[in-house]
């Protein structure tokens, strides 16, 4: 059995309270919103969203990834390893595209349900980049993200040339090789089979307790994740285009 993930001491690496996000409908229809009563996510902790199809997991996801705008945010917060707390809210309120900007490179790490390299980069580059859009290239980081995930032998080779299971390896590389705070992932087993859903939901969760960082993630299949360790937060359809996130714990409390 995988060992759960274990919070590390201090404040949440995210904190949400009172925030929602959606979109409008179309042709006369209801809209969308997702409304996150409270949600907190300290480093070292893995926790996984589950929901019915067109509940809002995804679109939870682009919030927390800051590039979906918030329709109200009353707090909404990211707290970097330095002890600086971003306030994201705000950020959204000032319309502050650099800062979001920012943010976003230097404290986020993402992976995409298919990967999401790019064909025309090695492997090597393709884990790189996150480090080059900051402007802090570590060729050493690169390469020992690259050994603990075992695809080092794979570096200078094209994505094409990759199974999937190697390709979401190297997505998991690229995620963390700038040392994000905060790792997402959106279904990253969904397209995989069991044996390698298992690998990759291991590395994740393995790789976000030796990198301190807060680890959430969208998943179909709840039961897996939990197995590996994952709190499972579901994400509730309240009716009427509505639903709901809380999963205030603790850490929520004593940062109030």
């Amino acid at each position: 059995m995988p060992q759960a993930a274990t919070a590390t001491a201090g404040p949440p690496a995210l904190l949400l309270e009172a925030v929602a996000c959606g979109h409008p409908g179309q042709g006369g229809t209801p809209g969308f919103e997702l409304r996150v009563e409270s949600l907190a996510v300290a480093r070292g902790e893995a926790v996984a969203l589950a929901g019915p199809s067109g509940s809002g997991k995804s679109t939870l996801l682009d919030l927390l990834a800051l590039a979906l705008r918030p329709l109200a945010a009353g707090r909404f917060a990211i707290a970097t390893r330095a002890g600086r707390s971003i306030d994201v809210a705000a950020l959204w309120r000032a319309g502050d595209e650099d800062g979001l900007t920012a943010t976003r490179a230097a404290h986020l790490g993402y992976v995409l349900q298919q990967g999401g390299l790019l064909p025309f980069l090695s492997v090597r580059r393709n884990i790189a980049l996150s480090q080059a859009v900051l402007g802090r290239p570590d060729p050493a980081r690169v390469e020992a993200v690259a050994a603990r995930l075992e695809i080092a032998p794979l570096l200078d080779r094209a994505p094409a040339t990759l199974s999937v299971g190697q390709r979401q390896r190297v997505a998991i590389a690229r995620a963390l090789a700038h040392r994000p705070e905060l790792v997402l992932a959106d279904e990253p087993t969904a397209s995989v089979h069991p044996a390698l859903a298992d690998t990759v939901l291991a590395l994740l969760i393995e790789q976000a307790l030796e990198e301190d960082a807060a680890l959430l993630l969208a998943t179909h299949d709840p039961d897996r994740a939990a197995r590996h360790g994952f709190e499972i937060v579901p994400v509730e359809i309240a009716g009427g285009g509505r639903s709901r996130v809380r999963r205030p714990g603790p850490i929520a409390a004593a940062a109030a």
